[in-house]
């Protein structure tokens, strides 16, 4: 025997999962949507070429992306059945918001002035504004970034982008 005191059975956490009610349901909804919403747009690439890694055609990438998202919705939605629920709170729905503003800065920049300045703006608002990173990181990030992917994509395997304004600052297109 010891002189240790006997535990109080509410101190003695729970190893009950969450009830599921409608907020479980509800918290399925996002990912499942997603997934539908990646199944119209696959459909609506109708008969985009493939093409190969080496010579990629027009619904090359854009599957690649769908498949991504699929995979990566299904994880979500097999992780949020072990995990339990995720509360939603106006933190979080600012910052998603904050997100898609983001991504429409991005596509609206990206006609007007080409990958690049799109990128930066980008990956500033997103570092610096969304997730809070320090000014360093977030300059060098979202400038070497957009950098390499342009001459990856562009310059070494010939992707078609739309005229870049600052690429033309050194000749590139």
């Amino acid at each position: 025997m010891t002189d240790d005191p006997v535990p109080d059975v509410d101190d003695v956490p729970s190893t009950t999962p969450p009830a599921r009610g409608t907020g479980w349901v509800a918290s399925k909804i996002p990912l499942l949507v997603t997934i539908a919403v990646a199944i119209v747009f696959h459909g609506q690439m109708g008969d985009m070429e493939i093409g190969s890694l080496i010579e990629p055609g027009p619904g090359f990438w854009p599957r690649i992306l769908i498949i991504a998202i699929v995979l990566m919705s299904l994880v979500g939605f097999v992780a949020d059945l072990k995990e339990g629920i995720e509360t939603f709170e106006l933190p979080g729905l600012v910052r998603v918001l904050g997100g898609f503003a983001a991504l429409a800065a991005f596509v609206l920049i990206f006609e007007n002035t080409g990958m690049i300045l799109a990128g930066i703006v980008f990956l500033m608002l997103w570092l610096k504004g969304l997730n809070g990173e320090s000014w360093r990181l977030s300059v060098v990030l979202a400038v070497v970034a957009p950098l390499l992917t342009y001459l990856l994509f562009v310059e070494a395997l010939g992707v078609r982008f739309p005229e870049d304004i600052v690429a033309s600052l050194w000749g590139g297109r």
